[in-house]
This record gives structure tokens, C-alpha cells and sequence, in this order.
């Protein structure tokens, strides 16, 4: 019964995305590959970048769920620039088709975009990420000094190397051989210092690199260069890497650097895929940090 009920709210959630009047265009930049999600005919709407993880492409389209939470943000009166920064399936040669050296000036060219729109305000953007997503999200706010909000759910407290989910065997071996040690972001043409996946699988061995923190220290992202507020939200049961441990690390690095912005850890006893669970704390601290107008 209570599995019948779910699936009935979710179908109305869903249904409610549709018949809500959320307009829609395509980034119109042969350089940007991205959607935009707004309300016609409103000025001066904020935006909120939302990125993506690991499985690449346009996280709004491919995510029913996010579509809902793209859908409610809309109604608030914020717009949403769904971003596709890797696609193995994008014709587009604007962006690699694997997390594999992404520039973070790609991302510039995006809120520069934003600033060529005569419906959107200007002059600064909040930025939600997820998994590799909110990696990225914190990378960009210790870079960038327009994000002026950072949402990073189950991030990573480093920057990683590169990720292909599509390897095969022999490709992954070919890639040892070749260079296997490339980041998976890249800042005026050179590589972000990353820790290294050379003996690795993608994904297996990150619960025990991070546990030697001399070792890892100088891959961690500098985000006390940030002015953002931030939230991170976390899983204990986290099984795809230490989000929550890795959280904590950057809590620790805030508080010791004096960080003079908002910032706040949200734990919960979850998987790695828990958007739905954390939603409300995340609109929450949105509408807090980064009202609409």
C-alpha cells in the first residue's frame, strides 16, 4: 500500500512538471551544451546551475527526480541551467565524451552566456552538484567569485583523475600505459592536481587513498578561496565513496581557515543517491542564501 501511494505522489509530482508553464530553451552557444528551464515573461530570475555526476549528459533530462526539483525552483521564480559538461553521446565536440580533462573555463563561458540574457540576473549564479557533480560544484566556487551559492551533495573533499564508465578491460590497460594520471578537470590548459587512479578500477579504492591525509592533503580542494555560502549534504552508508567522511574533511578546512561565509554539513542515514531525502534542506538553504526575487 504504501509503495501504491508513493507511486502516486510521484506521478503527480510528475505530471505537475508538465502542466506547471516552465519554459524551456536551448543554450543557443555552439560552445555550451546545456538546457535552460524559466518562467516567461519574468525579469531578473536567479539562476542555478545543476550538474550532473559520473554518468554524464543533462542531468535534468535524464532524471525524473531532478526534474521535479528543476520544476519546484522554477515555480520560486529561480531559472535552471541544466549543464552537460561530458556526453559519450553529444555530437556536440564542445565537451569530451568522458570526465577526462573538462576545462573549468567552461563553466565561465556558461555564466557568461547567462549574462547575454535579458530575462536572467545578472552578475552572479548558484551551482548544485552531485557525486563527481558536487566535486565540480566546489571546485568552481574556489575558483570563480560569481558562484555566489554552492549545493554539493555527496562530494568529494579532492579532485579526482579522470573516469570513463564505458571503459572496457583493454581499453582501461591501454590507458595505464598511455597516461594514467589524467585529471578529470583541467585550468588554463593544464592539468588540476588530482589523485592519481593509476591501480585502480574507476571507483574502488577511494574509502582507503583518503585515509592517508598527508598523502592526499595537497589534492584537496582549496574552497576557503571561495566566497559561496555552501551546503553539503552526505551519506553515512555511502558506498560509493566516503561522502561523509569527506565532508567532514571540509568542514574541518573551513572552520580552521576562519571561513566568513555560510557553510553547513547535512548528514543522513542514506545511500549515495539520497537527492529525495535531502531536497527540503537543500531548497531550504537555497531560498535562505540565494532568495528569488
Amino acid at each position: 500500500m504504501r509503495l501504491f501511494k508513493t507511486s502516486i505522489l510521484f506521478a503527480t509530482a510528475l505530471t505537475s512538471f508538465y502542466s506547471f508553464a516552465v519554459s524551456h530553451r536551448t543554450v543557443d552557444n555552439p560552445a555550451i551544451v546545456g538546457d535552460l528551464y524559466y518562467t516567461e515573461g519574468r525579469l531578473n530570475q536567479p539562476v542555478i546551475m545543476i550538474l550532473g555526476g559520473s554518468e554524464g549528459g543533462d542531468f535534468v533530462t535524464k532524471s525524473a527526480v531532478i526534474r521535479i526539483s528543476a520544476n519546484e525552483l522554477v515555480r520560486k521564480g529561480y531559472a535552471v541551467l541544466s549543464l552537460s559538461y561530458f556526453d559519450q553521446e553529444s555530437p556536440s565536440k564542445a565537451i569530451p565524451a568522458s570526465l577526462t580533462r573538462v576545462p573549468l573555463e567552461y563553466f565561465e563561458q556558461a555564466f557568461n552566456w547567462v549574462q547575454t540574457q535579458d530575462d536572467l540576473k545578472k552578475n552572479t549564479i548558484a551551482v548544485y552538484g552531485t557525486s563527481r557533480g558536487g566535486e565540480l560544484a566546489l571546485l568552481l566556487a574556489s575558483k570563480f567569485e560569481f558562484v555566489e551559492l554552492v549545493v554539493a551533495g555527496v562530494p568529494s573533499a579532492y579532485a579526482w583523475s579522470s573516469y570513463d564508465r564505458y571503459r572496457t578491460e583493454e581499453a582501461y590497460l591501454n590507458l595505464l600505459e598511455r597516461d594514467p594520471c589524467q585529471s578529470s578537470w583541467t585550468w588554463g590548459g593544464k592539468d588540476v592536481a588530482n589523485i592519481c587512479l593509476k591501480y585502480s578500477d574507476n571507483y574502488s579504492p577511494w574509502y582507503k587513498v583518503i585515509e592517508n591525509e598527508d598523502l592526499v592533503e595537497q589534492f584537496m580542494i582549496p574552497l576557503e578561496n571561495s566566497s559561496a555560502a555552501i551546503l553539503l549534504t552526505s551519506a553515512r552508508y555511502d558506498t560509493v565513496w566516503p561522502s561523509y567522511e569527506m565532508s567532514n574533511q571540509i568542514m574541518y578546512r573551513l572552520e580552521l581557515s576562519n571561513y566568513s561565509y555560510p557553510f553547513k554539513h547535512k548528514s543522513y542515514l542514506s545511500d549515495h543517491f539520497l537527492h529525495t531525502r535531502s531536497w527540503p534542506d537543500v531548497s531550504e538553504f537555497i531560498e535562505l542564501h540565494y532568495p528569488p526575487n
